[in-house]
């Protein structure tokens, strides 16, 4: 535990719509009475608060979504390895860029699912597919095979399963797995069988979780991500 009379230093958390990620952070600061004063803040670009954070002494700043990451920001491997950085630490020998978002979601897939079987549903997030390495086998459906391929490929050769194109395909992999991860868009409820989990990364519409076995949602990888930051910032809970 940290002493109260520590100074609290300012953590904005950046966000573009609505944010989702800023309560759960905050409530895990309040819970162990960390020495941080997190607030939020609406922004297109968030790099422009970078010239700031050290000489106000701020103790970083957390992106909900990641970007890019911008010159003169040094990389943890996580986020050398994503190209994407979604929570900047201010410390003495400058600015150091992590990758939460892919970090929390392995340590998720490897507390809860490893070895197994998984679909992917959805967007493909590009920058998250290295962090599914914890999988026995990864398939998922596109829209062209080389933005699958290009998907699996960020993954070990062992987990790269098969691209689906069509709805059959995607139905024949459905039954093969015991993961479905659910990216966002429109979830075809045909796919979901009694056998399945479902971790859904994005809201998902009433009674689908009804249909599986087991379902998590985006907020049971929201505590790992917050774990994660607080890690960064350097307090390990």
């Amino acid at each position: 535990m940290w002493p109260p009379y520590h100074k609290a230093r300012p953590l904005p958390v950046f966000y573009r719509e609505a944010s989702t990620f800023f309560d759960p952070l905050a409530a895990a600061i309040a819970a162990n009475r960390l020495p941080l004063f997190p607030y939020p803040v609406e922004a297109l670009d968030p790099w422009e608060a970078l010239p700031c954070l050290r000489p106000l002494d701020f103790a970083g700043m957390v992106l909900e979504e990641a970007l890019a990451p911008p010159e003169g920001v040094r990389l943890e491997a996580e986020a050398q390895e994503a190209g994407r950085v979604d929570l900047v630490v201010a410390g003495a020998f400058g600015l150091l860029g992590h990758y939460t978002e892919g970090l929390a979601l392995e340590r998720f897939l490897s507390a809860a699912f490893p070895g197994a079987k998984a679909l992917w549903l959805g967007p493909l997030r590009a920058p998250l597919a290295p962090f599914l390495r914890a999988l026995g086998r990864v398939s998922v459906a596109a829209g062209s095979f080389a933005e699958g391929d290009g998907f699996l490929a960020r993954l070990p050769e062992r987990a790269r399963g098969h691209v689906a194109l069509r709805p059959e395909e995607v139905h024949a992999l459905a039954l093969k797995a015991d993961l479905v991860i659910f990216a966002g868009g429109r979830l075809p409820l045909s796919l979901l069988q009694p056998f399945h989990t479902l971790l859904a990364l994005a809201p998902v519409e009433r009674g689908v979780r009804e249909r599986v076995l087991e379902a998590h949602g985006p907020e049971e990888v929201w505590d790992f991500r917050t774990r994660a930051v607080l890690e960064g910032l350097g307090y390990a809970l």
